[in-house]
């Protein structure tokens, strides 16, 4: 496993010192979290391990999850205690974590040909998994557009911290089962958080034909 490429001290979105929880808000968080909020993180921490596939280069979820205590603990990533539920922070943490393990991950350490990963059908054809990417293209305009939604999605539920867990998930690929297990959630709850996620983004115009995540 290759050595962090992570620059000491550099961190994204710089919360303020004075916003900032200090070092024993963080004891005391760490300290506070339940058996049942370990779990959640555990398992937040294994998909995203197994959503990395070979990008997480024999690294694992207590890796990821000690990656994000580290960060906080380091002072590379801050904690914005007023704002953000703990467990989500530390959620987002590992979600930044892993894309950039992802990012920086060199396929050439570990070289496979394309050759070797042919497969042959019914009718005797070959294809490789480049196939598929090479025949879709790049469409950069619809790319240009998901990502001014979900910014806009984002604005939209920055004060709703229950709102912002499950959506979350859902970018995450989870289904509605999944994240209602995910952040400990009742069926009520769940669908409570649901009609209002579809109000507030009907009220946006942001309906269920203009964004994939079937609200």
């Amino acid at each position: 496993m290759p050595p962090e490429t992570r620059t000491p001290g550099k961190t994204s979105r710089r919360v303020p010192t004075d916003a900032a929880a200090t070092p024993a808000d963080i004891a005391a968080a760490i300290e506070a979290l339940t058996p049942a909020q370990w779990a959640r993180l555990r398992r937040y921490a294994d998909y995203r391990i197994l959503k990395l596939g070979p990008k997480a280069d024999s690294r694992t979820r207590d890796d990821l999850l000690q990656s994000a205590l580290a960060d906080l603990l380091e002072d590379k990533r801050r904690w914005p205690k007023e704002k953000v539920d703990f467990v989500r922070f530390l959620a987002e943490g590992m979600r930044s974590i892993s894309s950039n393990w992802a990012r920086t991950y060199d396929p050439e350490e570990v070289p496979v040909l394309e050759t070797d990963l042919l497969r042959e059908n019914e009718g005797g054809e070959l294809s490789g998994p480049l196939d598929n990417a090479r025949a879709k293209g790049t469409d950069v305009e619809r790319r240009l557009h998901d990502a001014q939604t979900l910014e806009q999605i984002g604005r939209l539920f920055a004060d709703d911290e229950e709102a912002q867990k499950v959506l979350m998930a859902f970018d995450d690929g989870y289904d509605p089962a999944g994240a209602r297990e995910l952040w400990n959630l009742s069926q009520k709850q769940c669908n409570t958080i649901m009609r209002r996620i579809r109000r507030t983004l009907a009220k946006a115009g942001l309906t269920a034909d203009r964004n994939e995540r079937g609200f």
